[in-house]
């Protein structure tokens, strides 16, 4: 809207022009504030001067008690557009440029008269109209700012879906927005509170929450100090879509346990049964939600709504903001750095806290990757969260398992850096093992949760990454006796120490260990697995609470941007069909 737009931005604050007489006001009383002015012709002054003294009289009878014009302008304000009596935009418009004039006297106790003008539906009328108005909330803010709230409020709100919707309205209310927080920049402390305020519900429909979500990043153009709280809230509304979608997955997975037959041992059968669900599934939910052809699961009977639609909703909106920090962290764009910043601050406040989500964990694993020195500081935020001991247990050992997924998932590691980390937990295990080797402790998952976490980690990085962790030639062949990172050598240790971290970690990542360990030379530990598989049948079976947050994405319009950067489970050559168990879900197989 050019035209709009131009005007807009040249509004100056304004006062009245002249007196307007008495004699003004009592022929606009006589012919009515709603009545057909079209007899006045084009004389744009005549009209300016009797609307400027009907107003004048308004305000001032309304102030001596006497409310009946005052309340004829509020009906003006408050008449749907398509009423039959309902005032024409220049009738509206002459009202607002006389009421610009009188801003001062606009106080709290002509706040019924400013909320009608505010309900009303300016954004759809014509460019003169909007002008007017957008002019007309700039200069109240400026001389009442009581409105604040109500003003922000209602610029906001135009930026929310409306089935009536159509593009011009958000332009324009990007164009008050503007216009408001140049003229009057106290506006901007309330502009962040109005943004979370107005944020639509997760239930509400998916059009909804991307138009929201849209209009409120073109703001960070516009006012780039609030973009790292921007992304922070769109984030935090993700994270809660993410932690449905696993919730209405897990609550699936229990009704299939319910109607299997009881088979305890059967732990491989529960695994598939899961791997099934989350891949095979939640794929096929995927396929129906892009609008392809979807097959129907096999004898599992998928909620027909709840799953699709949260999985169609959680992909658009992540690529959204896929495709908004895709630009803003591009390499010529000078603030990429202060925007991944705002990245790793969401991460740290919000996700690595958030132990259901599944897929909104892929923003830092993707934007990390779009520079090296974004590797490192996010390696480097994990490294001191998970060793530092003033931290508690629980994020301690969330970002050990994000250490070790990302180590082993980012493709975009170069062997240096892979090594450098293995070596780090692997000084960090030693060191805990020369404190706590022959700890008499009866309950050792509790006490030692982290140690078990990291030394998980160490095994998972193991299985996906042995290749860059041994220092023989890339000519050797499997089976020969390699050289091996001198750091891993205190996983022996570890697994002979009466901590019995095999024991403790994930059934399924210390199966895949065992097998891929021994297929290398590397280490034997299978009569420890025999060992503890007896006496847990005795004693009872319990192992860390752990999940892995980089297995692999499966919502298809994000996968776009993720799978470049992904390192996928690869068989290891030679190995057996049935040793080599695919880690890729390696937290539903448990």
């Amino acid at each position: 809207m050019p035209s709009v737009i131009s005007e807009a931005s040249q509004f100056p604050p304004v006062g009245p022009n002249r007196v307007a007489s008495q004699q003004d006001a009592d022929v606009f009383s006589a012919v009515g504030i709603g009545a057909d002015l079209s007899s006045f012709g084009a004389d744009t002054e005549l009209l300016k001067h009797m609307f400027s003294a009907f107003v004048g009289k308004a305000l001032d009878d309304y102030a001596q008690g006497n409310p009946s014009a005052y309340e004829d302008m509020c009906r003006q304000f408050s008449a749907a557009a398509d009423a039959d009596d309902a005032p024409s935009s220049s009738q509206l418009q002459n009202l607002l440029m006389a009421l610009t004039r009188n801003v001062s006297r606009l106080d709290s106790s002509c706040s019924s008269l400013i909320s009608s003008i505010l309900s009303t539906n300016w954004s759809m009328r014509d460019d003169a109209f909007v002008s007017s108005y957008v002019r007309f909330l700039g200069n109240l803010l400026s001389a009442q700012s009581t409105y604040m709230p109500l003003v922000m409020t209602m610029i906001v709100q135009q930026m929310c879906f409306q089935p009536s919707s159509q593009s011009v309205q958000y332009e324009r209310a990007h164009l008050a927005l503007k216009y408001v927080l140049d003229l009057v920049p106290r506006a901007h402390s309330h502009l962040y509170n109005t943004i979370i305020e107005e944020f639509p519900y997760k239930d509400e429909s998916l059009t909804a929450q991307m138009t929201y979500i849209s209009n409120i990043l073109s703001i960070c153009e516009y006012v780039p100090s609030i973009k790292g709280h921007v992304i922070r809230a769109i984030i935090d509304k993700l994270i809660q879509v993410d932690v449905e979608l696993h919730t209405e997955l897990e609550d699936f997975d229990e009704e299939e346990d319910d109607d299997d037959d009881e088979d305890v041992d059967s732990e491989s059968e529960k695994s598939a049964s899961d791997d099934l669900l989350t891949a095979s599934t939640l794929y096929e939910l995927h396929e129906s939600a892009n609008g392809e052809t979807a097959m129907e699961p096999m004898s599992m009977d998928v909620p027909e709504t709840s799953p699709k639609l949260l999985v169609e909703q959680l992909d658009q909106l992540l690529y959204m903001l896929f495709a908004y920090l895709d630009s803003n962290l591009s390499p010529i764009n000078v603030d990429r750095e202060i925007v991944y910043n705002y990245l790793i601050n969401s991460f740290v406040s919000t996700v690595l806290n958030t132990f259901q989500s599944r897929y909104v964990q892929f923003l830092i694993f993707w934007a990390s990757q779009k520079d090296p020195e974004f590797t490192d500081i996010l390696l480097g935020v994990l490294t001191e969260v998970c060793l530092d001991p003033s931290k508690s247990c629980t994020i301690r050992i969330s970002s050990a398992m994000y250490i070790g997924s990302y180590v082993a998932r980012a493709k975009s590691l170069d062997p240096q850096t892979i090594r450098v980390m293995v070596n780090m937990l692997c000084r960090w295990i030693e060191a805990y093992l020369d404190q706590y080797e022959d700890d008499k402790c009866e309950d050792l998952l509790s006490k030692h949760s982290v140690c078990y976490a990291i030394i998980q980690s160490v095994f998972y990085i193991f299985c996906f990454r042995w290749k860059e962790l041994k220092l023989s030639s890339e000519n050797d062949s499997v089976g020969d006796k390699f050289e091996w990172l001198p750091g891993l050598a205190v996983l022996q240790r570890a697994v002979l120490s009466r901590l019995n971290p095999l024991r403790f970690c994930s059934t399924n990542v210390v199966q895949q260990f065992a097998k891929v360990a021994n297929h290398l030379n590397f280490l034997y530990v299978f009569t420890i697995i025999e060992h503890n598989r007896k006496s847990t049948i005795r004693e009872g079976f319990e192992t860390i609470d752990c999940f892995f947050p980089f297995d692999p994405l499966r919502l298809p319009k994000v996968l776009t941007f993720v799978q470049p950067y992904y390192n996928e489970w690869r068989p290891i050559p030679g190995m057996d069909d049935d040793d080599d168990d695919d880690l890729s879900d390696a937290s539903d197989s448990e």
